[in-house]
């Protein structure tokens, strides 16, 4: 009998994983276009009003997402976050070699999405961004978050209702974050990469991933405790 359809598990698993994987890497690239060239684009825009820029880039962030995910998601899952990866493969939900297809994808796609938007809008990168040490409980808990939405969704069957439900949480996950909530380790890397609001140092890379990876964690054993195996709807 056939699984039921859920939300971040690819329509047919058996498709060629470097076509899965193409899709999350150029996905990823998309998304981390979007977010960082959004980023810019408000910082010139809204030059004279500095808080406009969060919210524009929060939306247009979460937009893109939801529009990727629907766009895209049948194919490989529509992660484009190698959290979502990885405790799907914690979770025994799928395979090594998946896991590190999906993941060097995501990688890679994020940090050339960061360098596309830079290049395209130009502007000095800069060495300072972040906010370092400082950011990492800001990170754990963004990340936490998502991961709570995203396999909330998953272990709901709520198919249809998934991508909205991770934008509209998304939005609030970057104005309520001191960090802006990047909870994606390939936005990271991305950022390190580009110029604009989004731009990190080097000096924020690890805090930033080590808080992500605790959040994600956290997550994981919050979510075997809701949604106990084969309790989904």
């Amino acid at each position: 009998m056939a699984a039921q359809p859920t939300c971040f598990q690819e329509a047919d698993p058996r498709l060629a994983l470097w076509r899965r994987a193409g899709v999350e890497g150029l996905g990823t690239f998309a998304l981390v276009l979007a977010a960082t060239g959004s980023g810019i684009a408000a910082a010139r825009v809204f030059a004279t009003l500095p808080g406009m820029i969060l919210p524009v880039t929060a939306v247009a962030i979460a937009a893109a997402l939801v529009g990727l995910i629907v766009a895209l998601g049948s194919v490989s899952g529509g992660h484009y976050n190698p959290l979502i990866t990885l405790l799907q493969w914690l979770g025994r939900e799928r395979s090594g070699v998946c896991t590190i297809a999906y993941v060097a994808a995501q990688s890679l796609g994020g940090v050339l999405g960061g360098a596309a938007a830079a290049a395209l809008w130009g502007g000095p990168n800069g060495s300072t961004g972040g906010l370092g040490w400082h950011g990492m409980g800001g990170e754990l808990v963004a990340s936490a978050g998502l991961m709570l939405v995203v396999f909330g969704c998953m272990r709901s069957g709520r198919a249809d209702a998934g991508p909205f439900a991770v934008g509209a949480w998304l939005v609030a996950d970057i104005l309520a974050t001191p960090t802006a909530a990047y909870a994606n380790p390939a936005v990271v890397f991305g950022a390190l990469a580009t110029n604009g609001p989004l731009h990190l140092a080097t000096g924020s890379a690890a805090p930033y991933l080590l808080g992500e990876a605790l959040g994600a964690l956290i997550a994981f054993g919050f979510i075997h405790i809701l949604f106990p195996a084969g309790s989904a709807a």
